[in-house]
């Protein structure tokens, strides 16, 4: 059986770890921005949830048995990112100031490549 993102943790982690790395360090910048609020944080996060969703059904079986298997561990992933992000931008971006073009390109980002994108801003 060749592994699948939905059977392979590994391939879910090091899409979850790139996710989770890139905003905080696009996000860290410094500039002529604005200050990092919670409801930013939340967005941010909103975005990830959907970026993440957007990805992880790129990567899913279409159908077959282990559709209802991989469709759980996309929620389950999904939560465990926007829980893990949430927590770290509270703890290391709330009330410091970020690049405000940054923060723009990545709540409209749909893509990992797009969320990368937004780092070079």
């Amino acid at each position: 059986m060749s592994k699948t993102w939905a059977t392979d943790p590994s391939l879910r982690s090091g899409m979850r770890s790139t996710l989770r790395l890139a905003l905080p360090a696009a996000l860290l910048l410094v500039g002529c921005g604005k200050t990092m609020t919670d409801d930013d944080c939340r967005k941010v996060a909103d975005s990830m949830r959907e970026v993440w969703l957007a990805e992880a059904k790129k990567a899913t079986p279409p159908e077959g048995p282990s559709i209802e298997k991989a469709q759980a561990v996309i929620r389950s992933e999904s939560e465990k990112l926007v829980t893990d992000w949430s927590a770290e931008c509270k703890k290391e971006l709330q009330g410091r100031r970020v690049d405000a073009k940054e923060m723009s390109c990545l709540l409209k980002a749909k893509s990992v490549d797009e969320v990368h994108r937004c780092a070079e801003l």
